[in-house]
């Protein structure tokens, strides 16, 4: 078995990907599990919580749960991602195919739509801890114990055992990983990186981790070597695992944010770009650093490039949108935020923004509709709600005068 299937998704096929997966549109939608009474249904973490826990017992519950997580917040990486794992347990058999690296089956649309999930992850975040790989790797060893025993009537957990101990040394550091063992897995990255012919993903793994840990000159380190490392493969046509350099520039350009070193963010994100141009995150990264240096022009150029590579995404519009509103677009503004809240209706937060653009535009009766639509789905923790009552009382007594 490779272990690179569980950790991490062939992205070739991916990053071309300009809409948000088929399992993803609203037409697809499943039931919002029943939860406990008394949580807060409008939480994505309440849904996000209950598909944890039943992932292994219910992986088509779970995989609900994490579509509607991803639903109400639309920036959730880790419940993209943790839906992908979901979708991937409730068919045993395309599982243990998929684990061992059957062709067929990695060249599924099926399986291509279900990992299609873990990019949209990536683009969100490129450092999200993929802890739940560990737990799906221990599903297929137990699942395939099982068997082999009822088959047989003898067990091999001793031999799978003996076997993990004495697993390559890149297996080991992807185990540690995803089992929270950072210091161990960053001593095992570091052999395994030594022995191996092709190191760009091993360096790529390793530098997300040191990113993950806090170092981000070792994670610069690290990034900057495995994108070198596939510019060489590239030269050579030897690339035998895809990896997007987009996305590793897109990574280097948030290293280098948190270094403080803003001009050599921008130019990772501006490379990203050369790699790809359909590459919309870096577009979104690049209107951040314009809006942080009170650039409108630029933030709303790169905003707009971002929104027509991804005419399908929430978020985008919403940022969108935003930007607009407060460099006193208010009619353009008005229309991406109505654009978002077709796109995703569950999430909340453009309402109560749309809610602010109607308002000040004298749009009273418009306004409280929204205001109470935000709040309508809004979770009890969102700290816009304080503001949105009261302003949808102060509207309330205005109307009864």
């Amino acid at each position: 078995m490779r272990c690179a299937v569980l950790a991490s998704v062939v992205v070739s096929v991916l990053v071309t990907a300009a809409q948000p997966a088929p399992a993803q549109q609203p037409k697809d939608a499943p039931r919002r599990p029943q939860l406990p009474a008394g949580v807060d249904t409008n939480n994505a973490r309440v849904y996000y919580d209950f598909g944890i826990a039943n992932l292994e017992r219910d992986p088509e519950a779970a995989a609900d749960a994490f579509y509607w997580a991803t639903r109400i917040n639309p920036v959730f990486a880790d419940a993209f991602y943790a839906r992908r794992c979901a979708l991937l347990l409730t068919d045993k058999i395309r599982f243990q195919k998929y684990v061992e690296d059957d062709r067929g089956t990695l060249r599924s649309d099926e399986i291509k739509r279900i990992d299609s999930l873990y990019y949209v992850a990536l683009t969100i975040n490129p450092f999200i801890y993929r802890g739940l790989d560990a737990r799906l790797f221990r599903k297929y060893l137990n699942d395939f114990a099982d068997d082999f025993a009822m088959r047989n009537n003898v067990s091999v957990q001793y031999e799978i055992n003996r076997w993990l101990m004495d697993a390559p040394v890149a297996f080991k550091a992807w185990r540690a990983y995803g089992e929270g063992r950072f210091t161990d897995a960053l001593k095992f990255y570091a052999d395994a990186i030594k022995d191996a012919r092709f190191k760009a993903e091993l360096r790529a793994d390793r530098g997300r981790l040191f990113f993950q840990t806090g170092q981000a000159d070792s994670a610069l380190t690290e990034l900057t070597q495995s994108l070198d490392e596939l510019r060489k493969a590239d030269k050579k046509d030897l690339v035998y695992v895809y990896a997007s350099k987009a996305l590793l520039e897109h990574s280097i350009g948030l290293v280098q944010q948190r270094r403080g070193d803003r001009a050599a963010a921008k130019e990772a994100f501006g490379r990203a770009l050369q790699e790809d141009l359909s590459y919309f995150p870096a577009h979104v990264q690049l209107a951040y650093l314009a809006l942080d240096s009170k650039d409108t022009t630029t933030a709303l150029s790169e905003m707009d490039l971002a929104v027509q590579i991804r005419p399908s995404d929430p978020t985008l519009h919403y940022i969108y949108g935003f930007a607009l509103a407060t460099s006193g677009r208010v009619e353009d503004a008005e229309k991406q935020l109505r654009h978002g809240i077709e796109v995703d209706p569950d999430f909340a937060t453009p309402y109560y923004v749309l809610g602010q653009v109607l308002d000040t535009q004298g749009k009273g009766t418009d306004a409280l509709t929204q205001y109470q639509a935000f709040l309508a789905r809004a979770s009890q923790v969102d700290p816009r709600r304080k503001e949105a009552e009261e302003r949808v009382r102060e509207m309330a007594v205005k109307e009864n005068r």
